[in-house]
């Protein structure tokens, strides 16, 4: 384990559990995104979580005989060092497994907390299981808003809804004014039929469109990774943004969820395009006007939609300081690390508020001037 922001000596407060060194996928870099920032404003340690080659066969263990788990419960707090709170955020509950001997790995801190990315209603009744040893934590949250309340009755304990959040200072686009040479970039798994429409629209009015022709699993570098994708943002006219899991309703069903791409294009200042899910979630995160702007359904109706809003610069150039301004106001990581403070009974240090200060300041700037 290593000491973040912890002196000589003394351990932090805080225990991150992290894939960071272990897993480096692209779907888990913006919780590596996360930890590093918690890892600023607060007393935080970090260490692996544990990788076990049997994983998979716990997995299929805990969920075909979750009873063999029923009687566990975590082991007193043992002696020597140990901390205030440990912390770690899963992609699924089947990560779990990995968490051996979980016993001994609960009983380092006093409260325990995690956050699973993707907890999906229709899979509930097939993860008793898992959800046996998710109800061994202290506190549970997700950003799936829609799974709060059946995830709640599942665990028999009250679960917390948690929204995606980033580093915004990394997205933050007016830092370095560079040009938004990108027209429409739409980025990740997407839907045929909004793929369509920009492509057959954009190679008409002959606009550059960016989107990914292959899946990419594993990520060369987590930090490289994310300043990448800050920078194509910031320079991308029209961010297209669509429900999580959009092509894959055999995992969603009818649960609408906000991905992650939401938040990134808002931070840098892109005009969003696409899905405004109608949920409470979208309506309190994302409630300014114009957060998101329809796809029409045909090309050219597309084709003119982006011939309006280039010919209208100074209406656009709204859009995006709404986005920016909103975004260093309501989605920056330290804002939900405050929000998993409240919720677990500690106190943030003066990290945290030195953070939203400065947050505070550039989203003032923003709001007060006229941006390139």
């Amino acid at each position: 384990m290593t000491g973040a922001n912890s002196r000589r000596g003394e351990r932090g407060r805080t225990l991150l559990l992290s894939h960071r060194h272990v897993q480096p996928m692209v779907s888990k870099c913006m919780t590596f995104e996360f930890e590093e920032l918690v890892s600023e404003v607060d007393a935080v340690e970090t260490a692996p979580i544990p990788s076990k080659p049997w994983s998979r066969l716990a997995t299929r263990v805990e969920r075909t005989a979750p009873w063999l788990f029923a009687g566990a419960r975590p082991l007193p707090v043992p002696d020597g060092p140990t901390y205030d709170l440990l912390y770690l955020s899963l992609h699924s509950t089947s990560e779990l497994a990995q968490l051996q001997p979980m016993n001994r790995i609960l009983g380092m801190a006093e409260t325990t907390a995690v956050n699973i990315d993707e907890v999906w209603r229709s899979e509930l009744s097939m993860r008793s299981g898992e959800l046996e040893m998710l109800r061994r934590f202290d506190f549970v949250f997700t950003p799936c808003e829609g799974s709060v309340d059946a995830l709640s009755r599942a665990l028999g304990k009250r679960c917390h809804y948690l929204p995606h959040s980033i580093d915004t200072l990394r997205f933050f686009p007016y830092a370095d004014r560079r040009p938004r040479t990108i027209d429409v970039y739409f980025m990740g798994r997407r839907r045929d039929e909004l793929h369509r429409v920009l492509y057959d629209a954009t190679r008409s009015t002959n606009r550059l469109y960016l989107f990914d022709t292959a899946v990419v699993g594993e990520a060369y570098g987590y930090p490289e990774h994310r300043d990448h994708l800050a920078e194509l943002a910031q320079q991308t006219k029209y961010f297209v943004v669509d429900i999580a899991k959009a092509n894959r309703p055999d995992q969603s069903g009818d649960q609408p969820e906000l991905a992650l791409r939401y938040y990134e294009g808002a931070a840098a200042g892109a005009v969003l395009m696409g899905v405004a899910p109608a949920t409470e979630g979208f309506a309190r995160l994302f409630g300014w006007e114009n957060a998101v702007i329809p796809i029409p359904a045909t090309a050219s109706a597309m084709a003119s939609l982006l011939d309006e809003l280039d010919a209208n610069p100074t209406a656009t150039a709204a859009i995006r300081r709404a986005n920016v301004v909103n975004s260093l106001r309501r989605h920056d990581g330290v804002y939900r690390w405050e929000q998993i403070l409240r919720t677990v009974g500690m106190e943030p240090l003066p990290g945290l508020d030195a953070r939203k200060q400065r947050l505070e300041e550039l989203a003032k700037g923003v709001e007060n001037s006229e941006p390139a």
